[in-house]
């Protein structure tokens, strides 16, 4: 997806997420369970100003970490956005990637995967949750394989499960064959066999690598080796 595209959908997903929250603050998150949507909207903003803090301190070093701001939700997304559009992507900015990475681009990216997967949640909540738009689900699918299941906030990750699985996507382009290798994994955007498979649209495929496991998704082989893999996700 191109940065007008994910810039949108930063604030589509976010202003959505808040919307719904409004509804029932005290409704519990099905895949939190130690989380209410109050919390939920809460730990957002504070990644929302975390995010507004890199930006502006343009340091790829090093984490800069923000003053306490306790300003509406709604405040703290539009800074957000209005950070993001005003900073080239190619700025250097902290993140827990590879340095080679850190850049103010993979921030808009990743707040964009991030305002959708807990929007779902916030709507799960409380009612019925409209799918991921597909080409941002596909996406974001390519975006766990890039950051979560290689980087997270200990390290890098290193330990794979020894198995293949196979991604399909059913209602549009996204295949993705996955197998360990040494200390990494690679991953091939092609069809193949893998020793478990994983069908469902774009928005179920990002549903499940993020941990939600969503009715109507096909498995094919072996489940001990979809866990392992599902595993990774922080």
């Amino acid at each position: 997806m191109d940065r007008e595209a994910l810039l949108i959908a930063v604030r589509r997903e976010g202003n959505a997420l808040l919307a719904a929250a409004e509804s029932d603050p005290t409704a519990s998150i099905e895949h939190c369970p130690d989380w209410d949507i109050a919390a939920m909207v809460e730990h957002v903003a504070g990644v929302w100003t975390f995010m507004t803090a890199q930006l502006a301190a343009a340091s790829p070093d090093s984490p800069t970490r923000p003053e306490r701001d306790e300003s509406p939700a709604a405040e703290r997304l539009d800074r957000l956005v209005t950070a993001l559009a005003e900073t080239d992507p190619q700025t250097p900015c902290w993140n827990w990637c590879a340095e080679d990475g850190r850049r103010a681009g993979w921030i808009g990216r990743r707040m964009a995967h991030e305002n959708a997967i807990h929007r779902w949640d916030v709507e799960n909540a409380v009612g019925e949750a409209p799918p991921i738009d597909g080409d941002l689900a596909r996406d974001g699918v390519d975006e766990i394989l890039d950051v979560a299941w290689r980087y997270q906030m200990r390290g890098p990750v290193t330990d794979y499960p020894n198995s293949t699985l196979h991604l399909h996507c059913t209602d549009g382009e996204g295949e993705w064959l996955l197998s360990s290798e040494d200390d990494s994994f690679v991953v091939a955007r092609e069809h193949a066999k893998g020793d478990v498979a994983a069908r469902g649209t774009a928005s179920k495929l990002f549903l499940l690598v993020w941990g939600r496991r969503p009715a109507g998704i096909e498995v094919f082989g072996d489940e001990a080796s979809l866990a392992a893999w599902l595993a990774l996700t922080p």
